[in-house]
Formats: structure tokens, sequence, C-alpha cells
């Protein structure tokens, strides 16, 4: 009897091959060829499950952000206001070798969409699904009382995804100048600023018990 192959699962696969094609080769590397012969298949069958090579990498992409939304989600399971987002946030965040590689996908791709309007415009939309998730978690927290007097959850927002574009570049280029721990300090960092004074007491005083 044939194989039966599942095409969700196979598809998944091809496109684990091309990260890790982008990832070792960059995206000018990230060719047919190379995909196909990483995905250990012909060029042919890649073209059952994809239109094209602009498919493939925008699929990869796309992948690529849905895992890290479906952690982020499992992550703030439970969690409301600023402690969801920190959850959220950390998932974003380049701290260990599965998020390594997520951020070098993403690198990888900031220079194509500048040539590339599918691309930039696929680019614009995931940014705003992004902030609009972080977004929420903020004004979450503003209605649980929870944000400083004057803090913009229009700024905040975006102070956050500059936190995870910086950190995931320069993770990206210097891997040993931002550790992980050094990226938890920073980001840390950037949520007291928008916690109000009371919850930031509150916060101290939990620090010292556990001291």
């Amino acid at each position: 009897m044939p194989k039966i192959v599942d095409w969700d699962e196979r598809r998944d696969e091809i496109l684990l091959a091309t990260w890790r094609v982008i990832a070792r080769d960059g995206i000018a590397g990230a060719t047919i060829r190379a995909i196909a012969r990483e995905a250990n298949c012909s060029r042919g069958i890649l073209g059952h499950y994809f239109d094209d090579k602009a498919d493939i990498l925008s699929s990869a992409l796309v992948h690529s952000h849905r895992r890290v939304g479906a952690r982020m989600g499992a992550a703030a399971r439970g969690l409301t206001g600023l402690a969801a987002l920190r959850a959220v946030m950390l998932e974003a965040l380049p701290l260990d070798d599965r998020r390594d590689l997520e951020a070098q996908i993403e690198i990888s791709f900031w220079g194509r969409a500048l040539g590339n309007l599918a691309m930039r415009d696929l680019q614009h939309t995931e940014f705003d699904r992004l902030c609009d998730r972080l977004r929420g978690h903020i004004e979450e927290a503003a209605a649980l009382g929870e944000l400083a007097d004057g803090c913009d959850p229009e700024l905040a927002t975006h102070q956050l995804v500059v936190l995870i574009d910086g950190l995931s570049a320069e993770r990206v280029l210097y891997p040993d100048r931002i550790t992980p721990q050094r990226q938890v300090q920073m980001l840390d960092l950037l949520l007291s600023s928008f916690q109000s004074a009371t919850m930031a007491s509150g916060a101290a005083g939990d620090s010292a018990l556990a001291r």
C-alpha cells in the first residue's frame, strides 16, 4: 500500500526546513533548491504544498509567528494585567535556542521586506497583530488599576515592541552581549516604569519578604 502522508504535517516539516535554511544561510540562501534539499524532497514535491518561493517564505514567517502566539496564549492563561503581559513578553524574547531561531528568522525577513511590497504588507499585518495583543494586556492592567497615572497604552505598546525588536536584533548579532538574564532585567525595568505607585510598593514589599 502507498504511504499515507499527512498533508499538514508534511507542510510543517517543509516550513521547519525553511527556517533552518534561513538561520544557516540567510534569506538570500533560502532558494527552492536549498529548501527542497533540507526538507529531503524534490522541487516538484514543494509545488504540491506551496505556489512558489514567495509563498514558502511568507508561510514560514506566519507559521513562526503563530507558534509564538500559541505559546503566548498558553503562558498568559490564568493571569491578568501586567502579570499576563510579562508572561507574553517572555515568550517573545530570544531567551533560549528555540526563541533564538525565531529571532534569526524574524531579523532575516526585515531586509527582504524593504524591497518587497507583499512581504512588507505581511510584516505590517503581523506587527499590528502583536501590538493588539500587547495593548490588550496593557489596557486590562489599566482597568485593574495597575498602571501609573499618565501611562499611555499606545506608547507603552510601542516601547514593548521596540524592546522585542532591539533585543532580538542584538541577540542575533551579538549573542554573548545580551544574555537571557540581561533581557529579563531590561523587560522588568520597563514593566516597572508602567506600574502604579501602589503596585510598585507592593512588589517591593514582596521582594523584601522573599529576601
